[in-house]
């Protein structure tokens, strides 16, 4: 495992741990199911053309994205630093019959992964922001790399810089809004003072640069949602709601300065081929 900021690994731990077991139904509700085709739509034109091709869920929680890779034929490593979440999603492995027979689960870190082939996945997807959520997002995107095959896409979600400051704003305290605009990092604050933990925030420029520096060229960068759904779930409740929604997403990302106005980020980012990059 990688050394430094030892503390920030034990409190998200031992949160997402506690909170393992009821964690798919903090996200079952009218909102989270559009937030989650919105997601799904844009992973699709992504996967992999080979059936037989390796593919990486890192952070994968209870093992929503990976599961779906796995159905779809492909064989998937499962990786969260968080025990119970693994044991969460080995149950729901061990459910798909001969399917399971192609998942791997490992309880890591994803800022190292020694134990994850180097050049090995076509497809590696790392949401619901774990590079938010790890100790150095740096190292993350650089293992990202390391264990993408040349050509292979990452697929990975990001806390949004800019529609935090509103956070800090509301509060009416200027040195913090300085200090957030400064660094860029929050904190996760629960009851347990153990639980908690520092998050990283990033601009769509920040986030793009990252995955740059390491070698990756990015495809696309996006927000979710840039419309504020969550902010009147009532509008989910009109005919036809999911797909209007989806198509208003669709128009608006193509301008990607809309991003910006997302609570979360999510970037696509591909490892170039050898041939190409000597070139």
């Amino acid at each position: 495992m990688a050394s430094g900021r030892p503390k920030h690994r034990d409190g998200s731990r031992r949160y997402h741990d506690r909170v393992s077991r009821q964690y798919d139904s903090i996200y079952e509700d009218p909102y989270w199911h559009f937030h989650d085709e919105l997601t799904w739509r844009l992973i699709k034109p992504h996967l992999p053309r080979d059936a037989g091709a390796a593919c990486a869920d890192l952070g994968c929680g209870t093992g929503k994205w990976g599961l779906k890779l796995l159905k779809s034929g492909f064989a998937v490593t499962f990786i969260d630093h968080a025990a119970a979440m693994i044991e969460q999603t080995r149950a729901k492995v061990e459910s798909m019959g001969p399917r399971a027979k192609r998942a791997t689960l490992l309880a890591a870190d994803i800022v190292d992964l020694p134990m994850v082939e180097r050049d090995s996945m076509a497809l590696t997807l790392a949401m619901g922001d774990p590079l938010s959520i790890c100790s150095d997002a740096h190292a993350a995107v650089r293992e990202m790399h390391r264990i993408s095959r040349p050509g292979g896409v990452v697929i990975a979600t990001a806390d949004n810089k800019l529609a935090a400051l509103d956070h800090y704003v509301e509060r009416g305290n200027l040195d913090a809004l300085e200090e957030f605009a400064r660094t860029g990092r929050t904190n996760w604050l629960t009851a347990d003072e153990r639980e908690r933990f520092e998050l990283t925030t990033f601009t769509p420029l920040s986030l793009r640069k990252l995955f740059e520096q390491v070698g990756f060229e990015v495809l696309s960068l996006t927000g979710k949602s840039i419309v504020p759904v969550r902010d009147n779930k009532l509008l989910l409740e009109q005919p036809d709601a999911m797909e209007r929604l989806l198509r208003i997403e669709a128009e608006l990302s193509r301008d990607p300065a809309a991003a910006a106005r997302a609570g979360h980020l999510q970037i696509t980012a591909r490892k170039p081929n050898v041939a190409a990059a000597s070139e």
